[in-house]
């Protein structure tokens, strides 16, 4: 629509709008409508208005909203009591403020993920059902392991590791020193050192078997065993030199459960 065209029609809006005109006040309006120069140029935002029997540049009006105005780099915000947007203005970015209400809420819900967080660090923590070697236990023990306040055996072997560091530490399984082995875990603390390790197995012993298919031969009974008379063993681990060009190389070996050694711990 041509600049004419538009002040033409701003010019009988009110009689389309069904105001009381007559034809003397609709002559006077167009009459004020001759342009003798060129329209004025509007900015960004204003418009070509009939104001004062005259076209001008302006801003439109707000339609009821007060404070209406172009932002520059601030966010056009309600500054007016009540839900209602009754009054706008510009505020810098992040200069608004919220209710007390609101802050709690957002405080609780800080407070609720920070508590989940944890638990699921906590988890994640926790060992899993196969651990890695870690180191060995600050005692030694014989293949019957009795720690004050626990069952003998399992119960004892897991306590024998813990720490404040590592609740979850015990005795290794011949399996978590192996998965420690293939992980690349650093293994020098058993370097020529012989550590219990728990290893179920059914193997018969060679000499005067007693209870041969227990499948307690060589984890002294269940780390219960203190003697020889049925001879039973327990599995101990090191990691030495295998002969040869070989290098050092993981072994494991049954002893005699009445030796007194230092146990691997995994976490």
């Amino acid at each position: 629509m041509s600049k004419m065209k538009y002040a033409f029609l701003l010019a009988l809006a009110p009689v389309m709008m069904g105001s009381d005109y007559n034809e003397d006040d609709i002559a006077q309006n167009l009459a004020a409508l001759k342009v003798t120069g060129k329209l004025p140029v509007c900015k960004t935002g204003e418009f070509l208005t009939y104001q004062g029997g005259s076209l001008v540049c302006a801003f439109p009006p707000g339609n009821g909203i007060s404070g209406l105005t172009k932002c520059e780099g601030q966010l056009l915000t309600n500054t007016g009591a009540g839900g209602e947007f009754k009054t706008l203005s510009c505020t810098p970015k992040g200069g608004a403020s919220i209710s007390n209400s609101d802050i709690t809420r957002v405080t609780t819900l800080k407070t609720n993920v920070d508590a989940l967080s944890t638990t699921v660090n906590n988890l994640t923590a926790a060992s899993p059902s196969r651990g890695y070697f870690v180191g060995l236990s600050a005692n030694a023990t014989i293949g019957q392991i009795n720690v004050a306040g626990n069952d003998v055996g399992m119960a004892s072997a897991g306590a024998l590791c813990k720490t404040a560091a590592m609740p979850k530490a015990h005795v290794c399984s011949v399996y978590e020193i192996y998965a420690s082995a293939a992980a690349g875990k650093d293994l020098t603390a058993i370097t020529n050192i012989q550590a219990w390790v728990f290893n179920s197995s059914w193997n018969r012993p060679l000499a005067g078997p007693a209870e041969p298919d227990r499948g307690t031969s060589e984890s002294c009974n269940d780390l219960t065993y203190t003697s020889a008379h049925l001879k039973w063993q327990g599995t101990v681990v090191t990691y030495g030199a295998l002969g040869g060009t070989l290098g050092n190389g993981l072994q494991f070996r049954t002893v005699s459960c009445t030796n007194s050694l230092r146990a691997a711990c995994c976490n």
